[in-house]
């Protein structure tokens, strides 16, 4: 089950496995499945308990090449229980990181979609405001929100009169986090990304 310290050709499987999986969280976040129930009750944790075994495992391969004084792979082999450590102790951020990355990489995909859209919604003279829900749970989903007024990450009582009225009616109204694309990235310029309440 678990990879052989023997075989030449996994010496380093613990620094792929370490930044293996949350990368491949940020992919598999990026997917339409993302936001499915079975896939974050069942999916997301069954990911990062094989990640957790590994962990483990590589920590027993660094405890055996310390004692046989292996100390460059016993740095290898320690880099895996490390990042999962530090990943433990951050544990929402780690998710979070997770959740944002997927988000972008999602967004990326697909906006000349939701642009298409976008030019085909009139803006009847006022800035548009515009949801484009990924989904998620009964109680709980994940989007973006594009605001020519960039009002969405106002606090209340900053937003304008106008604003509201546009918002009425849509996710936002059921309370929501919006933040920023990371980086300040010239194609998000008006683009938030949100988590609703509903």
């Amino acid at each position: 089950m678990f990879p052989q310290e023997s075989s030449s050709s996994k010496k380093l499987w613990p620094v792929w496995v370490a930044f293996g999986l949350p990368l491949l969280l940020i992919l598999l976040n990026s997917m339409p499945f993302a936001m499915d129930f079975v896939f974050v009750v069942l999916g997301i944790p069954a990911l990062l308990f094989v990640w957790c075994c590994l962990g483990i495992w590589s920590l027993v391969l660094t405890v055996r090449r310390c004692w046989r004084r292996q100390f460059s792979r016993a740095v290898v082999s320690a880099i895996l229980p490390l990042v999962i450590f530090g990943a433990g102790l951050r544990f929402r951020g780690f998710i979070n990181l997770c959740n944002v990355g997927g988000d972008v990489l999602h967004f990326m995909f697909v906006r000349s979609a939701y642009l298409k859209e976008i030019r085909n919604t009139p803006s009847n003279g006022e800035p548009r405001l515009i949801i484009f829900n990924r989904g998620g749970m009964i109680w709980a989903s994940r989007g973006y929100v594009y605001d020519e007024s960039d009002e969405v990450v106002r606090e209340g009582s900053l937003r304008s009169a106008s604003w509201k009225a546009r918002a009425d009616g849509t996710e936002l109204t059921c309370g929501y986090d919006a933040e920023p694309f990371p980086g300040g990235l010239w194609f998000s310029r008006h683009w938030y990304i949100a988590s609703f309440n509903c």
